[in-house]
């Protein structure tokens, strides 16, 4: 029987505020592994999380004050990008931490401080931000709405001890800054405040570098097979109910699309998402489709019989 969830706040010195950070960490101290299996499992060090750029660039292109952008100083009001400045001169302390329990409650590796079999870093290449949510007009039968939007890239190196590559991707994450909605006159305007923008930005980099790392040390697969649904040897936080995660025969001849439908500490279960194949058996690799991603909204049709 694991512990209870649980996770462990960090304290940010400065303007009288507590910054709770790990949240993500909802796994890695409930999560009980036996100490026999874990020295037989991969050994993890996460190292230097940096910005292609100086730190203070992300608050300034946002018309504030680069004073606003120092380690023991939060503004009172404050952007995400408030946040996002403070965490990078931070060496973004959040993103690790939360990589770091990420990658311990997935049951599949153990996190050490240095050291470990393989090391994982990355870098923060680009910033940016569509701007307030533009007033579209509304069309037809009086509905309109329009978004903005933030996105953030980070390069992430997974390598060996010896310093050998073994893998290098891109991921770009975005998220819904503010939306307008008008219909029949009624309008609305949504908005969330920077920290809670950054907090939910933090999660996602975190969860998909990852998802990154850990499916390329220890593919996602598929355990069993039977009828329209599958078991995947990964399971929460990794895959979260309703992640799409797109499967690929073992012969690599067919592929077919599933939505996760539960997911607990040591697996999870999914369900075919369209038209599926005999071919995806146990021993399948499967992939997953980010939420942001264009493919997540790609057609899934099932043939039907007529009669």
């Amino acid at each position: 029987m694991t512990a209870p969830l649980s996770f462990r706040p960090r304290i940010v010195r400065g303007a009288g505020r507590v910054a709770l950070v790990g949240a993500l960490a909802l796994g890695a101290a409930g999560l009980t592994v036996p100490a026999k299996a874990q020295s037989r499992l991969p050994t993890v060090t996460i190292g230097a999380i940096g910005s292609q750029k100086a730190c203070t660039v992300y608050q300034q292109s946002a018309g504030r004050s680069a004073l606003l952008a120092t380690p023991n100083l939060i503004a009172a009001a404050s952007s995400w990008r408030t946040w996002l400045v403070h965490d990078c001169i931070d060496h973004f302390a959040t993103i690790r931490t939360s990589l770091e329990a990420a990658l311990a409650a997935s049951g599949k590796f153990v996190v050490v401080p240095r050291g470990g079999r393989y090391l994982i870093t990355g870098s923060i290449s680009d910033v940016s931000e569509g701007g307030p949510a533009p007033a579209t007009p509304a069309v037809g039968s009086g509905y309109a709405i329009s978004s903005s939007y933030m996105f953030v890239n980070m390069d992430v190196k997974l390598s060996e001890a010896s310093g050998r590559t073994l893998y290098g991707g891109l991921l770009t994450k975005r998220l819904e800054t503010g939306s307008n909605i008008e219909v029949s006159g009624f309008h609305t305007t949504s908005t969330r405040s920077g920290q809670a923008l950054y907090t939910e930005l933090q999660h996602e980099v975190a969860l998909a570098t990852a998802r990154l790392v850990a499916f390329h040390i220890v593919p996602l697969s598929v355990t069993a097979s039977e009828g329209r649904t599958i078991q995947l040897n990964y399971g929460a936080p990794l895959l979260a109910l309703g992640t799409i995660v797109q499967v690929t025969s073992p012969d690599g001849g067919a592929s077919a699309r599933y939505t996760v439908t539960a997911a607990g500490p040591q697996g999870a279960t999914a369900q075919l998402d369209g038209d599926g194949s005999p071919r995806i058996t146990v021993g399948s690799i499967a992939s997953v489709i980010e939420p942001d991603d264009l493919a997540a909204n790609g057609r899934r049709l099932t043939r039907v019989e007529l009669p």
